[in-house]
């Protein structure tokens, strides 16, 4: 039969809490084994709380005064394998061919996490300046370029990019207490590489006829940022397609329409029963012989 351990627990009175740090593992004795872990908000949130890689994630601190967070994404797309299945054949003459595709193609979006806020700042930075620097002379400016490369994607990755922004803002807006919007602020398209050349294209006359590479990338940097806050006590109200603003209006209205609807006819009721006389019903009379 196994010995009773006796474990010591401190009692705090109502409303207190321990200032003591709570233990990270106890043996079968009931003693500490392991260091001791303080417990804080951070600490039990699922966000800093590690994936099987070990990576946390990425929180703005609350002591930062910046309310500005960049983050980097990649789309991988590759387009269904086209190619020739056979010819038609007329008297030994190949005269027309069928076609065949693969279903080979994909389009994945995967964030870069391997890029830290000031280096990804700096490269929003060093893209606005090196366009500038080449298109000193023409009109358009740098944001207007950027709002033409990306309306000119293709539909599935612009698509892409636009749940994206879409995914961001609603949850960095679940707060009632501050605005915040997401932009596209660096995009680059390219070759998807697996060497470190791109390999070599066959020349043609036509630029039409070119080559076109198996897989394409494109790089973004989506830039955050709050945009306006509320010091106002619950914060924002909620509202949506199905809520009326006037409900308390209407519902005392309704309340005292039905109270005067309900008097009225209690005073007809009291009137009515004032008119009523009582019917009395002459029993008939029995005769016994």
């Amino acid at each position: 039969m196994a010995t009773p351990v006796e474990i010591n627990q401190d009692v705090y009175s109502e409303g207190t809490l321990s200032h003591k740090s709570s233990r990270s593992s106890f043996s079968e004795h009931g003693d500490v084994r392991g260091p001791m872990r303080d417990i804080n908000d951070d600490a039990l949130s699922m966000v800093s709380y590690p994936d099987l890689a070990g990576r946390k994630g990425f929180t703005s601190p609350d002591h930062e005064a910046s309310k500005s967070v960049y983050e980097a994404w990649e789309v991988l797309l590759k387009d269904d394998t086209v190619y020739l299945a056979s010819w038609k054949l007329f008297c030994g003459i190949k005269y027309g061919c069928r076609w065949s595709v693969y279903d080979d193609g994909f389009l994945d979006l995967r964030p870069l996490t391997s890029y830290g806020q000031g280096e990804l700042a700096d490269l929003h930075e060093s893209a606005v300046q090196e366009y500038e620097a080449k298109h000193s002379k023409k009109g358009t400016s740098y944001a207007q370029d950027l709002a033409n490369r990306v309306s000119d994607l293709e539909d599935e990755v612009y698509t892409k990019v636009q749940h994206l922004i879409e995914s961001k803002m609603a949850t960095t807006n679940r707060t009632p207490f501050r605005r915040r919007e997401w932009r596209v602020v660096v995009l680059e398209e390219s070759e998807y590489l697996m060497t470190e050349l791109p390999p070599q294209r066959k020349k043609n006359l036509f630029w039409r006829c070119r080559q076109e590479p198996s897989a394409r990338k494109v790089f973004l940097i989506i830039h955050g940022e709050e945009v306006k806050a509320t010091k106002e006590e619950g914060g924002w109200r909620l509202f949506n397609r199905h809520s009326n603003p006037w409900w308390r209006i209407d519902a005392r209205e309704t309340q005292e329409a039905r109270k005067e609807h309900q008097q009225h006819f209690d005073k007809v009721d009291q009137r009515l029963a004032m008119r009523r006389r009582p019917i009395v019903h002459d029993r008939p009379s029995v005769k016994y012989s």
